[in-house]
């Protein structure tokens, strides 16, 4: 038995019956869910990889829409994620001794409200600042021609509120988790006046992590922006394709072509697929396209690439390789256009219909 689930139950049989130490789930009347999917990790081992982690799965049955998850005696506390069927998860943690109740008012989108601990009292109250703020930015994004100047007005309001608030409360450990709704810059501008005495809080392991990936996002965009000026030679590499042959990038030199870092759980990878491939017809006399799969098995590979019909240079690459960090990859999919002569001239993040605008200006066709 896995130790955390041993230490959870022998809690639950060792307490007296007046204690209590548990999630209880409170789902909509139509959820329609006999069980409830969860999986739970110890806050301190989140900043591990993720197969390193001992992340625990379970479920428990839903009866009358409400379901019980125990808490685990876990020092430093422990992360839940509850999944609501596809996409659609939640995030709850819990301090060993935590009786929570989390109502999910709606399953898709998920929204969901913790109670019953004095984390969830922050967390609420923070919440309550920006909720209506998000309101009017998610509104406006629905409309066929959505106002930008309006839903950036917002971002800064936004952003601007958590950071009014951590600078009331530099002390309050709830100011842990307003910063952690920052990002980029704005988080690293705000975490200096987070005191000692705010760092209390259990979410502070997931802060600290927080930090650390911010810091290494922004390296590794200031390393794309350096690269992709057009005299900064491509990173080298020497992978398998699909015929268990050595492919270089070096042997395509006098040729364009376009390194596409994808993933076949990546939907936007796959979106761009039918755009990919009118390119790959259009140039495929001056260009090459050499798909280079990421974080999943070699057999998940070879399937997407079976199922997807991809017809270019196809290469796998293992977990030990050092080729996403060469090229400051931080998203799926990220491409880089690489000139004859072996320059990188684009690196593109996301799926970007302006990429290939960006692909014929370069090549002039």
């Amino acid at each position: 038995m896995n130790k955390l689930l041993s230490a959870a139950l022998t809690c639950a049989i060792m307490a007296p019956a007046t204690a209590f130490a548990d999630i209880t789930v409170k789902l909509p009347a139509d959820a329609g869910l006999d069980s409830l999917n969860y999986d739970y990790t110890t806050i301190l081992n989140l900043s591990k990889p993720r197969d390193e982690r001992g992340t625990v799965s379970a479920a428990v049955p839903v009866k009358d829409n409400m379901a019980v998850v125990p808490i685990a005696d876990a020092e430093g506390g422990t992360q839940y994620r509850f999944s609501l069927g596809g996409r659609n998860i939640f995030l709850v943690y819990a301090a060993p001794g935590d009786q929570i109740t989390t109502e999910v008012m709606e399953m898709n989108p998920t929204k969901a409200k913790s109670t019953g601990t004095r984390l969830y009292e922050g967390v609420n109250e923070i919440d309550g600042i920006v909720t209506p703020i998000l309101e009017k930015f998610y509104s406006l994004r629905k409309q066929e021609n959505p106002p930008k100047e309006e839903m950036q007005a917002l971002i800064d309001d936004y952003n601007n509120s958590l950071k009014d608030y951590i600078k009331e409360n530099p002390t309050n450990p709830n100011s842990v988790y307003a910063l952690m709704q920052l990002d980029g810059e704005d988080f690293l501008e705000l975490y200096p006046l987070i005191s000692e005495g705010a760092k209390t809080s259990i979410l502070t392991p997931v802060m600290e992590n927080q930090k650390l990936q911010i810091e290494k996002s922004i390296e590794k965009e200031r390393r794309q922006q350096e690269m992709a000026k057009g005299d900064v030679t491509a990173p080298d590499f020497s992978l398998l394709d699909l015929q268990g042959n050595q492919v270089s990038l070096s042997q395509f030199r006098g040729k364009w072509v376009i390194l596409d870092f994808w993933g076949g759980w990546c939907i936007w990878c796959i979106k761009g697929f039918p755009e990919l491939k009118e390119a790959y017809a259009k140039y495929k006399d001056v260009l090459e396209i050499v798909g280079v799969d990421c974080n999943e098995s070699e057999e998940a590979w070879r399937k997407a690439v079976a199922k997807y019909e991809l017809p270019w240079v196809n290469v796998y690459n293992p977990k030990t390789s050092t080729l996403l960090d060469e090229y400051g990859v931080q998203g799926f999919p990220t491409k880089a256009i690489i000139d004859p002569e072996g320059k990188i001239r684009n690196i593109t993040t996301g799926h970007n219909p302006e990429f290939f605008t960006t692909l014929s200006e370069l090549i002039g066709k």
